[in-house]
């Protein structure tokens, strides 16, 4: 189920902020928690308890605005085991920092009476991945799912800058039901990625339009014209276009190709043609154009 589709930390009326959830065997396997996420599982039918895990893709505010709600929420209204919140360097810090700063919450109970919970601290569990994740490792495994993961191209900062050496972003493969779901996360192209996604049957890729993209930041007031060359490298480097998903696709011989993550994502968009330009030319599978919602 693709919970949210937009790409980028703009608020929108008809597209949440990234998160998709894989359902097997009645568990949730949620791959980011961008803002809107805990709305978007009510409307698809998906109770707080049951999600089994969570896998962050990476830092950036869109993909992760919604962990703090998940996690409090899930502890408030379900009587559910810890949360693993699995993703890069900076997981744990992320998960334990949150809780402990949300700790009023706990000395402010909803309600008096019933069972006592468990402390908010053990609510959730973050699990930091490794940061130089060249090939595909196995991270994760239980009863109904295999999940691996490796690290992809949506950095690129000066080399040994803090940021270099810090930042880092992840795509997973979840192996269930017989199936495989790659789920790429943000990313320019990437080698990684294309060997991590082999024979998938479900690539569940972000797309960008460039052009699309240069028009909104013009437009927007927050960006000067000098700002803009550094920011449409910064597009062009650490995203995938139609074109490029089209290459990766036939690469790794994945059955169906699924747009998500959409940049720009605006509201009022109806000419979608710019987002799998290209695919064609070199994929000749199913491809479908992500709705939040929807469900393939």
């Amino acid at each position: 189920m693709l919970l949210g589709t937009a790409g980028g930390p703009i608020p929108r009326l008809e597209r949440a902020q990234p998160a998709t959830a894989l359902v097997v065997g009645g568990q949730t396997y949620l791959i980011d928690a961008g803002d809107g996420v805990l709305r978007q599982m009510a409307a698809s039918k998906l109770g707080l308890g049951s999600v089994r895990a969570l896998f962050l893709t990476h830092h950036h505010i869109d993909h992760i605005g919604d962990v703090p709600v998940l996690m409090i929420d899930r502890w408030l209204l379900a009587n559910a085991p810890p949360l693993p919140v699995y993703g890069p360097p900076g997981t744990a810090d992320l998960v334990s920092g949150t809780l402990k700063a949300f700790q009023p919450v706990a000395l402010a109970p909803v309600s008096i009476g019933g069972p006592a919970k468990p402390p908010l601290a053990e609510a959730a569990y973050g699990r930091d991945l490794v940061a130089d994740l060249d090939e595909p490792q196995l991270i994760y495994t239980d009863e109904h799912v295999r999940v691996s993961a490796v690290a992809v191209d949506h950095y690129h900062y000066p080399p040994g800058s803090p940021e270099a050496r810090f930042s880092r972003s992840y795509a997973y493969r979840i192996e269930a039901g017989g199936k495989s779901y790659v789920f790429s996360g943000d990313t320019g192209p990437s080698a990684r990625l294309a060997k991590l996604a082999r024979g998938a049957d479900y690539l569940i890729c972000e797309v960008i339009s460039l052009a699309m993209i240069e028009r909104q930041l013009r437009a927007f007031p927050g960006f000067t014209p000098a700002q803009i060359p550094a920011l449409m490298q910064h597009m062009a480097e650490d995203h995938l276009t139609g074109d490029q998903i089209g290459r990766l696709a036939a690469e790794a011989g994945v059955g169906k190709l699924i747009l998500t993550h959409l940049a720009p994502g605006a509201d009022g968009e109806t000419d979608m043609s710019d987002y799998v330009r290209g695919i064609a030319d070199h994929f000749a599978g199913e491809v479908i154009i992500g709705k939040d919602l929807g469900e393939y």
